[in-house]
């Protein structure tokens, strides 16, 4: 009996379309572009050609989707953007396996780009992957970060994505080649991160696309709980929670208004409501130094940072 012919023939791979899916999904998702106004914004100094930012915007999203994805599984999360998280859709493995997929999409647009390039992503890439691991492992141990120590787990995870951007504009520059913004990234990622984490626990709006209070459920230290853990009277208190939220696997809605209670009794939103401030004024003149060194406004950026700036709730 002779075997069928297609054990023997060269067949064609089968289609990536099934693999996608879990990252395309969230692409489709409701999204702020943060990342490719910022390209935009870069480019008002780097004049790199269309088709070279249109690669880079296409790196980064990737990268920032996958790790979306992978979040939202490390982190137990059924939402994104008020959404069911890709997981909730496709299943925990075919996430994973389409954000790996994703991964190495990202490396064959930067290899088009230069050797340079594909460096740059992989430098990057490693230093959010440090930046999460500390993130995990402070979640998992409960064990409470420095502010110093929670600030640099920020540079090397979210704000990994900007220098990203910058460095692979700054590789396809037609000018100002040697101008270095990353100074001015590393307080807009650090901003970005402590502004995300305040938002989290003050914004009804956020909350409905995020589920109520999920970072509680998370398990996460945020700058906030980090003050807060400090307080000699209330932190024990706030501990105790945080400790019962792991037996639980999450926090009731009353333990969740303790928690806020706690976090107003310790000035906690204040503290970093005023870091913000300040993070805010810093970014305003470190755009400024280089808008002078440049001789050129750059209204993109300072549009990005208008739209993101906080004020006092109390206003």
């Amino acid at each position: 009996m002779e075997a069928p012919n297609h054990l023997l023939d060269k067949l064609p791979i089968l289609s990536d379309e099934v693999v996608r899916e879990p990252c395309d999904y969230i692409r489709a998702l409701p999204s702020k572009k943060t990342l490719d106004i910022l390209i935009d914004g870069l480019n008002v100094w780097y004049n790199v050609p269309s088709p070279q930012v249109d690669a880079i915007k296409s790196i980064c999203e990737t990268i920032h989707r996958t790790s979306l994805v992978i979040d939202d599984i490390q982190d137990g999360s059924d939402l994104r953007r008020g959404k069911p998280a890709a997981h909730m859709v496709f299943g925990t493995p075919q996430s994973i396996n389409s954000a790996t997929y994703h991964v190495v999409k990202s490396f064959e647009e930067a290899c088009k780009l230069s050797f340079s390039a594909v460096q740059i992503v992989i430098e990057g890439l490693g230093n959010i992957q440090i930046g999460q691991g500390h993130d995990l492992h402070w979640t998992f141990h409960g064990e409470v970060p420095s502010e110093e120590d929670y600030i640099r787990m920020i540079d090397g995870k979210t704000g990994g994505f900007f220098p990203i951007a910058a460095r692979l504009m700054r590789d396809q520059a037609t000018r100002n080649k040697e101008l270095d913004v990353e100074d001015f990234l590393l307080i807009l990622g650090r901003f970005y991160q402590i502004r995300d984490d305040y938002m989290n626990l003050a914004s009804q709006d956020y909350n409905k696309a995020k589920g109520h209070l999920s970072d509680l459920d998370e398990g996460k230290y945020s700058m906030i709980l980090i003050h807060a853990l400090k307080n000699t009277t209330e932190g024990t208190k706030l501990k105790s929670l945080l400790a019962l939220r792991s037996r639980q696997g999450g926090l009731s809605p009353g333990q969740k208004d303790t928690i806020l209670q706690i976090l107003e009794k310790t000035g906690s939103m204040k503290y970093v409501l005023n870091a913000m401030k300040e993070l805010q004024k810093e970014m305003k003149s470190r755009l400024g130094s280089i808008e002078d060194k440049v001789g050129e406004k750059n209204y993109i950026l300072q549009a990005i940072m208008a739209k993101l700036q906080v004020e006092d709730s109390d206003k």
